[in-house]
This record gives C-alpha cells, sequence and structure tokens, in this order.
C-alpha cells in the first residue's frame, strides 16, 4: 500500500464509520423522545427541546440513504488500453484484450466470492422495438442496434488469411437469446488459476462483448463477479464501449454508463493526442459539474518511452529520463485540456476561470499495464513509473480510494449524517447550557424579566432599522436583476449565434451527400445537436448566471453590515442593562451564527441552481419542435425528376433555415425563461437571510424567558437538584454522538506534491518585477521557533478568506513579506497568490513583497508572468509595494514571512480552497477549503497588535 492510500481511509472503512454513526445518532433520537415522554419531565424542563432535536435527526436519518456501491466508469478510445487497465485494476484478466474492439457492450465487475459472468439479454417486447423503429426510422439513434444486427446478415467471419471461420444464424441467434421478459447467461469459471480454464472463460465471454460478432447487438448488459480486493470495498467497475465506436448506439450505451457515477477513469494512451469525441466527453462532464469526479488515466507509458529509447540510440542522443518524459506529457496534456477550453472561448470572464480552476484540479495518472503485471509477476522491470510501483497502478488505486472517500455519494452522505447530526445536537447543549446556568445564577426572576422586558423594548428600534434596511436592499436588488434580465438580451443573441455555427456544421455536410443518400432519408437528423450545442454555449450561459449572483453578492454584502450594526446594537443594550450577570444569552453570537447557516445555505442553492440550468442545456428543444423537424425533412423525399440534386440542395437549404429559426426561437424562449427563473430564485434567497436572522433572535429571546420561569419554578419547587443530574445523562449521551461524529468531518491533508527536478537549461528566468534581494527571510525561518497558533481548516468548510488567515494584528509593522510555494503556476494557483498578494498589502502596505517559487511558473502560455505585471503594477500604484518574483527550484517547503519576526507554515501553500461556485465566486468567505493545518510562529520577544 502506498502512503498516499494510508493516509485515508478506504471506503468498506467509511461505509463501516456511516453505519456505527447511524446506530448512534438513533440512540441518541430514541433517547431524547423517551425523555419528551417522561412524566417527570418538569414543565420548564428542556422537553420541548428534545423533542425538535428528536425530529431533526430522524429527518437526517430518513433522507441520508447510504449507497450500496460506489460506481465507477471506465472510458476512452478504442486502443487506449481499457481492458489491460481493467484486468490489472482487478488483479484478473477478466475483460478481453485483442486488438480488435472487444468491450462492444457495457460490462459491469461487482464483488463476489467466485468468478461468475451474468450476460443479460434485451427481452423481446424490447427487441420488437428496435426491428419496428428501424423499419420507421432507420437513422433513428435507438435504431441503429438493430441496424448493426442485420449488417451481420449473410457475414461471416475470416481470420488473418481470409478463411471463413464462422457464419451467422440470426434467426437462430434470436430465438435462443431474445426471450419474453428477458433472458440470462451464467458463464462460470470452474478452476481458478489454472490457465486452460480461464482462457476457456474469456473465449466463451468474447462471444458476447466482440463487435466482431452480432452476439453484442443482443446483450442489455454483463455483470462479472469476481474475489478482487478493489470489488471488495463495494466498487462496482463499469467497462465501457470506446468513445470514438463508429456505432453510435454503443456509444450511447457508454454516456448512459457514466450518468449518476462516483467517479469516472477517463484512459487516453501516452503520446495520442485527444480526438474531439474525448474533448466532447470531458466538456460534457464539466458542463454537468461532475468534473471533480474525473481522473486522468495516461496508459502504455512503457511504450511511448520505449520509442524514445529507441530514437534517442539511432540520433546517438543520451535519452531522458522516464521521470523527466512523464512531466512533458504531463504538460503536454495539461495544454491539450487548456486548448480544448479555449475553443469555447479564450476571454479571461469568471465563468472561464472557473471552468480552467476546475480543470486545473483534475488528477493525472501514468501507467504501464505491463510494467505492472511484470512487477506482480516477480519479473525484473527496467524504468519503473515508481520504485515502490513500477506500472503506477497501486497509485492508481490510491487515488481512487482517495476519491471515492472524499466526492462520492457515500462521502456526501457520511458528512451530511455527520454535520446534520452534530448542528442538531450542538443547539440543543447549547439549551442545556443556557437553562443550568439560569437556574445556578438568576436569583431574583422578575427583576430578570423587567432587564428582558427592557430589552426587548429598547431593541425593537434597532430591529426595525435593521428590516427596513433589508427590505430596501432586497427591493434593490430585485430592482438590478430585472434590469440584468433586460441587458441579458443581448448575451443571449450571441448565444444564440455560437449554436447557430453547430447547426452550420450539419448543413454543410447535408448539403454535400449524394442526391441517393437524401433520398433516403438518411440526412437532417443532426445527431446530439442539443449535446453539441450546449457544450459549445455552457460558459456564456454560466457568465450570464454568474453575472446575476454577483448582484446577489453585493446585497449580502450590504447585509452584513446592516447585520453588524444590529449586533453592536443588541451588545450596547446587553451591556447597559447588565444582562450577562443574570441571562445566559448572546444576540451577537445568536447573529454570527445566523449569518453563518444562512449564507451557506444560500451558497449551495445557488451553486446548485446554478448547475441544474447549465445542466440541462441540452433539453431546449420541445416535442413541438421536433415534431416540426421532422415535417421539413420530409418535403425532400418528394422531389423527383430531373434537376434532382439542384433540387434537393435547395430544398436542403431552405429546411435548415426554417430549422434555424425553430431552433433559435427554442433556445431564445429557454434561456429568458431561465434567466428570469433564476432572479425571482435570487430574490427569494435574499429575502429568506434577515428573515432566518430575525427568527434566530425571537428564538434566542424565547429562551431566554424560559430560562427565566425556569429559574423561578426550579427555586420554588425544589426541581433544580433532579434536574441537573437528569441533564448530565443527556449531556454525556450527547458528548458521545458528537464525539462520534467527528472523524467523518475530518479528511486527511492531501500529500503536497513535490516540483520535480528541472534541467538546467530550463531554469533560466528573469524576474521584472523588482531587483533580486538578499535571503533576509532564511534567518527569521530559523529563529522563529516559539508557536503563536494553529490554524485547522478542516475540509468543506467556509469562512476562511485571507484575511482571517493572514490578520491585520500580525501583520501590522512589517516592512517585507516573502511567499515561499513552489506551486503557483495554474489557473487556480495564480488567482490565489494575486487575491493574497492584493490582501497583505492592504493590511500591511509593506515596501516590498517576494514570491519565491519552482520552475513551474515558465510553464503554459505565459499568462501567469502578465497578471503578476498587471499585479505588480496596481500594488506599486496603490499601496507603494514593490513585487519581486524569483524562481528556485530547489524550494519544497510553503511558508509566508514577515521581518519583524511572523513566520506562518503552510501546509498546502495558498492552495487551500476548492473550485468555487455559486456565491463563493464573488465572496471568498464562502468557499470551501481543503484539509490543512496552518501554524503560526514567531521570533523571542515578538510584539503585535493583538489582544
Amino acid at each position: 500500500m502506498t502512503e498516499e492510500a494510508s493516509q485515508v481511509k478506504s471506503p468498506k472503512q467509511l461505509r463501516t464509520e456511516i453505519q456505527t454513526l447511524r446506530s448512534s445518532v438513533e440512540g441518541i433520537r430514541d433517547t431524547l423522545l423517551h425523555k419528551v415522554r417522561d412524566a417527570r419531565e418538569p414543565a420548564w424542563g428542556i422537553g420541548r427541546d428534545c423533542a425538535r432535536t428528536a425530529e431533526a435527526l430522524d429527518s437526517i436519518l430518513k433522507t441520508q440513504v447510504v449507497p450500496e456501491h460506489y460506481k465507477v466508469a471506465v472510458v476512452g478510445r478504442f486502443k487506449a488500453g481499457k481492458s489491460s487497465f481493467v484486468n490489472e485494476l482487478l488483479g484478473a484478466r477478466l475483460a478481453g484484450e485483442d486488438t480488435s474492439p472487444e468491450t462492444a457492450a457495457v460490462t459491469t465487475f461487482v464483488h463476489g466470492s467466485t468468478v461468475k459472468a451474468r450476460i443479460r439479454f434485451v427481452g423481446a417486447d424490447a427487441w420488437d422495438g428496435f426491428r419496428k423503429l428501424h423499419a420507421e426510422d432507420p437513422k433513428h439513434i435507438d435504431a441503429h442496434r438493430m441496424k448493426m444486427w442485420l449488417s451481420f446478415d449473410g457475414k461471416a467471419r475470416k481470420n488473418a488469411e481470409g478463411q471463413v471461420v464462422e457464419t451467422f444464424d440470426l434467426a437462430a441467434l434470436e430465438r435462443t437469446y431474445v426471450k419474453p421478459g428477458g433472458h440470462v447467461l451464467e458463464i462460470t469459471l470452474d478452476k481458478p488459476g489454472e490457465k486452460s480454464a480461464e482462457n476457456a472463460f474469456r473465449r466463451r465471454l468474447k462471444e458476447f462483448t466482440s463487435g466482431t460478432r452480432p452476439h453484442h447487438c443482443l446483450v442489455e448488459g454483463i455483470e462479472i463477479t469476481s474475489p478482487s480486493l478493489l470489488l471488495e470495498e463495494g466498487v462496482l467497475l463499469v467497462d465501457t464501449p470506446g468513445l470514438d465506436d463508429t456505432e453510435r448506439f454503443r456509444v450511447t450505451l457508454t454516456e448512459k454508463a457514466v450518468e449518476e457515477v462516483d467517479a469516472v477513469l477517463f484512459l487516453t494512451q501516452s503520446g495520442v493526442a485527444y480526438g474531439q469525441s474525448e474533448k466532447d466527453f470531458m466538456l460534457t462532464l464539466l458542463r454537468r459539474g461532475t468534473v471533480k469526479q474525473l481522473i486522468f488515466v495516461i496508459t502504455q507509458v512503457d511504450k511511448t518511452y520505449e520509442q524514445h529509447l529507441s530514437a534517442a540510440e539511432d540520433n546517438d542522443e543520451d535519452p531522458e529520463t522516464l521521470a523527466h518524459r512523464i512531466r512533458r506529457e504531463e504538460r503536454r496534456i495539461r495544454d491539450e485540456i487548456d486548448a480544448t477550453l479555449a475553443e469555447l472561448g479564450s476571454d479571461d470572464s469568471p465563468a472561464m476561470r472557473r471552468y480552467r480552476e476546475q480543470l486545473g484540479v483534475v488528477g493525472l495518472v501514468f501507467t504501464s499495464a505491463r510494467k505492472h503485471r511484470d512487477w506482480k509477476d516477480g519479473k525484473a522491470v527496467e524504468h519503473g513509473i515508481h520504485p515502490e510501483d513500477p506500472g503506477g497502478i497501486e497509485r492508481m488505486k490510491a487515488q481512487l480510494l482517495k476519491l471515492l472517500s472524499t466526492e462520492s455519494r457515500l462521502a456526501m452522505v457520511a458528512h451530511n449524517i455527520a454535520s446534520g447530526s452534530k448542528s442538531a445536537l450542538d443547539d440543543l447543549l447549547g439549551v442545556i447550557t443556557n437553562r443550568r446556568a439560569a437556574l445556578r445564577d438568576i436569583r431574583d426572576g422578575e427583576v430578570a424579566e423587567q432587564r428582558l422586558a427592557t430589552f426587548r423594548k429598547d431593541f425593537e428600534s434597532a430591529r426595525q432599522r435593521f428590516q427596513s434596511a433589508a427590505e430596501s436592499d432586497v427591493a434593490i436588488l430585485r430592482k438590478n436583476l430585472e434590469d440584468a434580465d433586460k441587458r441579458n438580451d443581448h448575451l443571449i443573441e450571441a448565444i444564440g449565434l455560437l449554436a447557430d455555427r453547430e447547426l452550420g456544421a450539419f448543413e454543410s455536410t447535408d448539403v454535400g451527400k449524394h442526391w441517393k443518400t437524401r433520398r433516403s432519408g438518411y440526412w437532417g437528423y443532426m445527431h446530439d445537436l442539443q449535446g453539441k450545442v450546449a457544450n459549445k454555449i455552457f460558459p456564456r450561459v454560466q457568465q450570464l448566471l454568474s453575472d446575476m449572483t454577483a448582484h446577489f453578492a453585493v446585497f449580502v454584502e450590504h447585509f452584513e453590515k446592516h447585520l453588524s450594526a444590529l449586533s453592536s446594537s443588541s451588545g450596547e443594550l446587553a451591556e447597559k442593562l447588565d444582562l450577562g450577570a443574570t441571562l445566559p444569552f448572546d444576540l451577537t453570537k445568536t447573529l454570527a451564527g445566523s449569518l453563518e447557516k444562512s449564507l451557506a445555505a444560500a451558497n449551495d442553492l445557488i451553486a446548485a441552481e446554478e448547475q441544474r440550468i447549465v445542466s440541462f442545456l441540452d433539453d431546449f428543444v420541445s416535442d413541438e419542435v421536433s415534431d416540426k423537424i421532422s415535417a421539413a425533412r420530409e418535403k425532400v423525399a418528394d422531389i423527383f425528376g430531373k434537376g434532382t440534386t439542384y433540387h434537393q440542395s435547395n430544398e436542403v437549404r431552405a429546411f435548415y433555415s426554417e430549422v434555424r429559426n425553430l431552433l433559435q426561437d427554442a433556445l431564445t424562449a429557454h434561456l429568458r425563461e431561465r434567466g428570469a427563473a433564476f432572479g425571482r430564485f435570487l430574490v427569494v434567497e435574499a429575502d429568506g437571510v434577515p428573515r432566518n436572522a430575525l427568527a434566530e433572535v425571537d428564538a434566542t429571546l424565547a429562551g431566554a424567558e424560559q430560562d427565566i420561569k425556569a429559574a423561578a419554578t426550579a427555586h420554588i419547587g425544589g426541581e433544580r437538584e433532579s434536574f441537573e443530574r437528569e441533564c448530565d445523562g443527556t449531556v454525556s449521551a450527547i458528548l458521545g454522538v458528537v464525539e462520534a461524529c467527528t472523524p467523518l468531518l475530518e479528511t486527511p491533508e492531501d500529500p503536497v506534491p513535490q516540483p520535480p527536478d528541472v534541467p538546467e537549461k530550463e531554469r533560466a528566468w528573469t524576474s521584472e518585477y523588482g531587483a533580486e534581494t538578499e535571503d533576509w527571510f532564511e534567518s527569521i525561518q530559523k529563529e522563529a521557533t516559539k508557536t503563536r497558533k494553529r490554524l485547522r481548516l478542516n475540509d468543506g468548510d467556509a469562512g476562511w478568506p485571507f484575511e482571517k488567515i493572514f490578520e491585520r494584528s500580525l501583520l501590522s509593522g512589517c516592512s517585507r513579506i516573502a511567499l515561499i510555494d513552489p506551486y503557483l503556476a495554474l489557473p487556480h494557483q495564480v488567482r490565489n497568490l494575486k487575491e493574497f498578494l492584493l490582501v497583505v498589502a492592504e493590511v500591511a502596505k509593506p515596501k516590498e513583497i517576494l514570491v519565491v517559487t519552482s520552475a513551474t511558473w515558465n510553464e503554459g502560455t505565459g499568462a501567469s508572468a502578465r497578471i503578476m505585471d498587471e499585479v505588480g503594477t496596481d500594488l506599486f500604484r496603490s499601496f507603494g509595494t514593490s513585487l519581486t518574483i524569483r524562481i528556485d527550484p530547489t524550494i519544497h517547503d510553503r511558508y509566508v514571512v514577515c521581518d519583524h519576526g511572523l513566520l506562518f507554515k503552510l501546509g498546502r501553500g495558498l492552495d487551500i480552497y476548492k473550485p468555487a461556485t455559486g456565491l463563493a465566486s464573488h465572496r471568498p468567505a464562502s468557499r470551501r477549503v481543503r484539509r490543512t493545518d496552518i501554524d503560526v510562529f514567531t521570533v523571542p520577544g515578538f510584539k503585535d497588535g493583538a489582544p
């Protein structure tokens, strides 16, 4: 097991922890319900609060259902080595590895004690439906299965010498395998480990998976059980047909197979450029918001390196190391990924930056199935990818298991159960703490009631000012969104032009077809037009939505100021009435908590709504429009006689002209409707934020009233001691469950990659931002040994903007700041660097900022240098701060050092944020972080302005 694998929970372990936590939550729910029904519970007790908490816990348990499996799809082009890769993942040669397409049916591998294949065939009704559809509309995508089947009629399979080795009797095959209600054929590996038995198993299975036989057309799906350790983790591994398969129905099978998966292993062959099918697939994942579940797997690294060694020998040159070749290929692949997105637009809009960031953090893994197989067989392996893992397969497994433990449906359920239960139980603990404090501290209930009544009365005016300001801001937001909706017409028109280009490509193809082809109806079907249009326009649509969300972010900024004023008024009143001495409540804390909850919920809802709109861009054509397109296409088949080609071509052009108008109208109406609905959605969310805050205030004040009544009643009835004993038991039980939630809310810190060794010839870089300075920060790195504090950032937390980490009280007084971070070149890293520089410059106003990074800075298109040039100019103009960028290929650690004796040790450098969506794209405090620790050290005698 690799070091990375040992640091993360296995999927199986995570599932066990979830089941254990569910049992604990069920237990505390039942305990609280028992307390509610207990006749001895005093009326002033916590029975109602326990009932509310039990109801919340029950809702969590009912809505958070634990998935039975992780679904992992293996996708790639023909000859990408999918089957060999799958076999190495499973530790058994179950998938065929011939050079012809051997994965013509979707095959799912699931854990079982024996190796057994269950082949499910299409039922008789469905098969008759395919036949009927093919007769009526042979070009329909769902009729392609029947078209492929009929292509084998009278066709014989020949060997390499041209000899007939097999003929196909389609009618007999139908009688054998097509049954009413479906049919299942089982193939069992009788003698595992025996080579002849394994070969026989694969040969039999190949009959139904190979694209060279008609049998695969009858197959609905194949399930193979295996005692693989990977599958034992609960993984369902789905092997799919190639993305570039010439048969559309098999491509459709692949597209359906990757729906609602927990991970996609996207295989691409080493040294081979991306094809259009791969680009389309990648863009579809990006549009649907599932790219975070993607791992790029580069296969057959051994073959390309052997070619390099051979070429070097032929040219009498020294070969590069495999590690350096891999580094080159990684840059090539990253460039191809960037180029794929650049085809949609080269602008630097927030939407494009968002998608670049999402693609920038996708993992790349280099593998060689052959080297892994040789290594497992105990053979000597030259030029291994990693010393402890020559074929890279073990690291691939580790990365997959990590993704499943952090980004899968099961990981989401685990987090939701743990965070929801902890939040509900923490609220109940707060109620119990306040109730016990009231019983202990309130001696005169009448005085306490009078002070609370006075507070309510005086607080009402501040409440009214807050409510009025919030309502005014909601009205402004509504007006701004309505105005934006009108301005969106221009953007929607531009989006329509992009869609028109996709339609133009179909028109050019159909005009060039032979008249007989058009007469037969083999034209005008525009396969996957909506998907192609959606993949072309989605960044523009996302930008439209993002611009509207920006208005919501402005509302939030104003709301925070109003809430801060309300909180200050609350604190001043409480201090004036000396409430702290008698009443255990804190409206300032209540309002801060309400803001955090409301904005976290708003961010999730806005991000989900933005994603929902973008995901369903491929569904803008209604049935009515489809019928009109079909009617227009039928016209061309009625043209006979002389000049057929000319008349048909004119009719085709007229058809596309009509279709163009229909689609433009459909797309425009769809986008306008979605845009307007999104604006209304944002207003509703904005209207709810202040309402939620005031509801929290009312609940807190109502709780204070109940605390006062409890104190008075308990003193009169002498029930305080009994209540305290009951609370001790309840609190102990609650704390046990809260503690059980903690492991599921913590994730191990990601292993931080180390910068590669870079040849001397690639290390040259000249700073354009300032003269090189002495390494003054090195002495502070050595002397700053006194621990000031540790910041622990838990995975998925929000509320960690750079302003909070590099706070003013600590940085105040420094004149020079140095950032040492080897990884600052990717788009999201450059964004973080830019934000960091602006924050620390504004907070500390230093004379100099030095950035020391690795040679990765030189990679790419040079955009990093251009952006930093602009930032450097801005820093000097706004704060008088000079910026210097220095390349040092030897650095590995990550620090921020201030010349007045302060050092931040950054576990992940500045790369602490997950890709931002929704409100987080406009509000740094809403961005979610990755798990990491930040340690703050000082030199002896350090002084700052911190309290």
